[in-house]
């Protein structure tokens, strides 16, 4: 696959001598779907104004196989296309603003047109072609900035949060209308979102930045079961994270959780922890007796605090060796049968425990 964008020890300063962006290396191939999360202040949208030569920076940024050089940046711009989270209309119709782009760059009146018009179809638009762009309601308006940044067709696609302040449904069909159309049309997009579930809807792969520096560029789901630290495991929601410490007792390794709570840890060897997580679908929960402590599994009696009801799942809170569990469970799988003060037996494995 054509490698459409790469970073090579690109660093972006402000005040101070830390720098505020510092990748040691990144790329993205054509077609690609990538996210990029963290929390405030982690140099997202710094790094999309950078990849889009709006952002001075230090290092070096290839764009479609070519060094982003000054001379080059706004050849290199146009094959790109950026939304923001603000929806960024000028004064007059849905029409001229969708076609602006086009007309700066000299093309006919006829082609124009046809361009516009497909483009508002794409996105549900059409009928909004003459109305006025500053009276769009939220989703309209970001349904017509996506269809102004995608009017031209470009190679790569930079969306900064522009999804951000939309309720859920018209966030989920935003995002499935413009992944359905980047496939189509093997255009690379970078998503920036504090939703992971957006991620998880929209994305292949995702790349989760702290203080400017990225941590884990991984598929989505293994930043959300196996987290390379805290700060992810944190950014991502796990369900069961807690601080932990590893204890030597004669030949046995133990990972202690709680002053009343220690799980074997067999063959352990590396960075000792000081966290370790577990998603809740890894807990199972059982009445009474009906636990069953197969080989490599770790039994704990605890007791019902909560049940959170969900579509299709419930998440079941449960005090059990001074913590609390968080399980979650299908309703199909009985989930929904236990109530707070149940006596029940907590299992899981521990070898499926993330350390770190």
């Amino acid at each position: 696959m054509t490698e459409i964008l790469a970073l090579n020890e690109v660093a972006v300063h402000r005040s101070g001598k830390e720098p505020v962006l510092q990748i040691d290396s990144f790329a993205m191939k054509r077609g690609e779907l990538a996210a990029l999360v963290g929390p405030n202040g982690a140099g997202k949208s710094t790094l999309l104004q950078a990849i889009n030569l709006l952002q001075p920076y230090k290092g070096e940024i290839r764009l479609f196989g070519e060094k982003a050089d000054s001379d080059k940046a706004r050849a290199l711009r146009r094959r790109t296309a950026m939304v923001f989270q603000e929806t960024l209309l000028l004064e007059g119709s849905v029409f001229a603003n969708v076609a602006m782009p086009l007309r700066f760059r000299g093309m006919a009146a006829g082609e124009v047109k046809a361009r516009v018009a497909q483009a508002l179809a794409v996105f549900g638009c059409a009928h909004l072609a003459e109305r006025q762009a500053k009276r769009l309601s939220g989703g309209e308006g970001q349904r017509v900035c996506l269809a102004r940044a995608l009017v031209t067709e470009p190679e790569l696609l930079l969306l900064d949060e522009p999804f951000a302040a939309l309720d859920v449904a018209t966030r989920s069909a935003l995002l499935e209308e413009l992944r359905q159309l980047a496939k189509q049309k093997g255009i690379t997009v970078l998503l920036v979102s504090h939703h992971f579930s957006d991620v998880l809807y929209f994305a292949e792969r995702a790349v989760a930045l702290f203080a400017g520096r990225i941590l884990q560029d991984d598929e989505p789901e293994n930043l959300l079961r196996r987290p390379v630290n805290e700060k992810v495991a944190r950014l991502v929601g796990m369900d069961n994270l807690f601080p932990c410490t590893l204890e030597t007792v004669g030949a046995r390794q133990l990972l202690r959780l709680s002053e009343s709570l220690a799980i074997p840890c067999e063959g352990f060897a590396g960075k000792v922890p000081s966290f370790c997580c577990l998603p809740g679908d890894g807990l199972s929960l059982a009445a009474g007796g009906e636990a069953l402590l197969a080989e490599g599994w770790f039994l704990l009696q605890g007791k019902v605090e909560r049940v959170l009801p969900d579509i299709g799942s419930c998440c079941v809170l449960v005090r059990a060796g001074g913590l609390l569990w968080k399980a979650r469970l299908p309703l199909a799988h009985g989930g929904a049968t236990f109530v707070p003060g149940d006596s029940l037996c907590l299992r899981f494995r521990p070898a499926e425990m993330q350390r770190f």
